[in-house]
């Protein structure tokens, strides 16, 4: 009788465990991959968020974060990168911002990526400081990634500030002395 009730225990537990960690993240995923598949239909802001909310709106105990940090990354290459007016621009921006969590290295790395090319783009200094705030944000959580330091060494580099480039160009190289574009970029600096 123990042993029966053990082994219902056991298969219900199986049952949810595949229920709740594979068939609702794959659900999740395929109605992300059918919004993406879909985007060249939508011809508004409207259409593109329904879109995309069903997708987020759907619960799945895993999966919110690789679908958020996806989706950053979309909005750059399918937006951003197609040269879209500035009120565009900022419109999906401001819609992914959401999704984004302000934790996670990865997508502050994301959200500082949006600004930039806004910055570069529209030449708005909020964008810039935006850009600049997350990276920061970033370096705080892992003082020594490289996506991280060297994104602040692009923005000022790109920005012509000579002492913001010595101050990261020197970092950079307390962890990586034999990298000889940075100690360039350091000497053209200095």
């Amino acid at each position: 009788m123990i042993r029966n009730a053990f082994s219902i225990v056991l298969i219900i537990l199986a049952l949810c465990s595949i229920y709740f960690g594979a068939y609702l993240p794959l659900r999740k995923a395929q109605l992300y991959i059918s919004a993406l598949n879909e985007v060249r239909n939508v011809r508004t802001m409207e259409g593109f968020r329904e879109m995309f909310l069903k997708a987020f709106a759907f619960y799945s105990p895993i999966g919110d974060e690789e679908m958020a940090k996806f989706f950053g990354n979309d909005t750059i290459n399918i937006v951003l990168q197609q040269k879209q007016n500035e009120a565009v621009a900022r419109e999906f921006v401001a819609f992914t911002k959401p999704f984004l969590m302000k934790n996670n290295v990865r997508h502050l790395i994301i959200l500082s990526n949006l600004h930039s090319i806004l910055w570069k783009e529209y030449g708005r200094k909020a964008d810039f400081v935006q850009a600049e705030n997350y990276l920061r944000t970033a370096l705080v959580f892992g003082p020594k990634l490289p996506p991280v330091l060297y994104g602040l060494l692009d923005l000022y580099q790109y920005r012509g500030d000579r002492e913001k480039i010595r101050e990261i160009a020197t970092t950079i190289l307390t962890y990586w002395p034999s990298d000889t574009d940075v100690q360039t970029i350091l000497a053209d600096n200095s």
